[in-house]
């Protein structure tokens, strides 16, 4: 057992000795920032934000004042449909312009349809679990508490690694399972 471990620790000996300290800038020397052209390019492009493009997970779905409208939906009492780039909802159909995260949700520019042209809202959300307050800025800023409609559609979640696993793994629906 010792002849064993004696080559192991040679091969380990001599690996360590080739990692001299020559090899490694002191604190007070830092070594030259990397100015290859793939490290100089953003990490994100600018312009808009690119949430309008992706559609944070929070708010996108079918969202009602009350729960029985998403079951029965009946004019002015219907849901209201979000998707990273469509506001839809009774009387107001508009395309999301722009997206902005804040700290306490996300404020978006939309651009509606209206008798005479295009007319521009302004509303911010902010959302915990499957319930969002939606404050219409233009409109005195007053606020509507909405729930997250039962089996109501979400963005994908991409830093949750599980997801996809879980989508797999689900159980199947009654009428399927014998």
């Amino acid at each position: 057992m010792k002849t064993g471990l004696f080559p192991a620790l040679v091969v380990v000996a001599a690996v360590l000795s080739g990692c001299g300290d020559h090899q490694v800038n002191p604190p007070t020397e830092p070594a030259a920032p990397l100015r290859t052209p793939e490290s100089m390019q953003p990490v994100e492009p600018v312009g808009p934000s690119s949430l309008a493009a992706r559609g944070p997970r929070s708010f996108v779905g079918v969202w009602a004042a009350n729960p029985a409208w998403c079951a029965r939906p009946q004019g002015a009492n219907s849901p209201i449909t979000l998707t990273p780039l469509r506001f839809d909802a009774y009387g107001r159909n508009c395309d999301v312009a722009r997206i902005d995260e804040t700290g306490s949700g996300y404020a978006a520019v939309l651009t509606c349809a209206a008798q005479g042209g295009a007319q521009t809202q302004r509303v911010h959300m902010a959302t915990t679990g499957d319930v969002m307050n939606l404050t219409y800025i233009d409109q005195d800023m007053r606020t509507v508490k909405l729930a997250r409609c039962p089996g109501s559609p979400r963005a994908p979640d991409p830093a949750n690694p599980l997801e996809n696993i879980m989508k797999k793994g689900s159980v199947a629906p009654a009428s399927d399972a014998r």
